[in-house]
């Protein structure tokens, strides 16, 4: 499965949601497909999902979508533990599984889940429910439909391939970098609360 395809899904349905992205190449398809000013690409790991838990546990009313790699979350993997014990309905993490560290190489250093190492059942020993792993789009696609539609907190890991490497690796920029997006982000969440308010 190309991550490409499940990002520019979870791009079309994200419909305002604030979302965190670890390192890599899934900003560029988000960049791409739905760039918002609720969005901080390239957060450092294994800070995203903990940034998106403490941001889902501030701002309940809105959904709150954590993008991560296999090696990113592996980096810091006892927030699962923190989310199922917080339990945030607004909580979407989606976790790209290549088995591979991509970011800091050539793809040739493994990460844990190449010996083993289940990240949906690590979720699960957390305390977590609504938990998939998928292989293929169209379970990706359903998954993914579930987790914007039913509470949450959700983890879904999708075993995606490695062919989408060259062409994100080309032209392709970033709007910005991460200290910049934070405080777009900082400025777009004060508007927005305080436009409810």
């Amino acid at each position: 499965m190309n991550r490409t395809d499940v990002l520019r899904y979870i791009a079309g349905l994200r419909n305002g949601a604030a979302m965190i992205i670890s390192p890599g190449l899934a900003n560029y398809p988000i960049a791409e497909a739905k760039d918002e000013p609720l969005t901080i690409y390239n957060m450092d790991m294994p800070y995203t999902t903990p940034m998106a838990l403490g941001i889902a546990l501030g701002w309940p009313e809105r959904k709150v979508i954590s993008i991560e790699g296999d090696g990113s979350l592996l980096a810091g993997p006892g927030v699962l533990s923190t989310v199922a014990r917080y339990q945030p309905k607004n909580l979407l993490m989606f976790v790209f599984d290549n088995g591979a560290y991509m970011t800091t190489g050539s793809g040739k250093a493994p990460t844990a889940t190449v010996f083993g190492t289940d990240i949906e059942q690590l979720g699960r020993a957390a305390g977590l429910t609504n938990t998939r792993t998928v292989h293929d789009l169209g379970a990706a696609t359903k998954a993914v439909d579930a987790a914007f539609i039913e509470p949450g907190p959700w983890l879904i890991v999708a075993k995606v391939d490695r062919q989408d490497r060259p062409a994100e690796r080309g032209p392709h920029t970033l709007p910005m970098y991460v200290y910049e997006a934070g405080l777009v982000f900082h400025r777009a969440a004060l508007q927005q609360r305080s436009v409810k308010k």
